[in-house]
């Protein structure tokens, strides 16, 4: 028997990912967030989306923080050293899910949200 988490479940009710993508862009208010950007800020967040840790720099750790308080990346990951895992520790990485060593996407759909609002990455 197969097993659906509740995202998956909501995903089916609502018709599919458009309208949860579309929600995250409305909620979140992602048109404002992009228009206040300024052009070295949109080229680093096209670059995390791909790779989140790409924040992790000086220069960009404000925006870092601007994308935590809007709850789309999350910075506190927790250590892959197996002594602190029961099983098999997850990847360091994780390009196609949004997870970087330092840094990941809250899940892919906020990812895909953000990448549409920007549009040119």
């Amino acid at each position: 028997m197969e097993t659906q988490t509740c995202s998956e479940d909501y995903i089916r009710v609502v018709g599919g990912v458009e309208p949860v993508i579309e929600r995250i862009i409305e909620v979140k208010k992602l048109d404002e967030f992009a228009s206040s950007l300024n052009s070295d800020e949109r080229t680093w967040l096209c670059e995390a989306i791909e790779d989140p840790d790409t924040l992790y720099s000086r220069e960009r750790i404000p925006l870092l923080h601007k994308l935590v308080e809007l709850n789309l990346v999350v910075d506190e990951i927790p250590r892959r050293d197996p002594v602190f895992w029961i099983d098999e520790p997850p990847p360091e990485k994780d390009h196609e899910l949004g997870i970087g060593r330092l840094a990941a996407w809250q899940t892919p759909l906020h990812r895909e949200a953000v990448r549409r609002v920007l549009k040119s990455c």
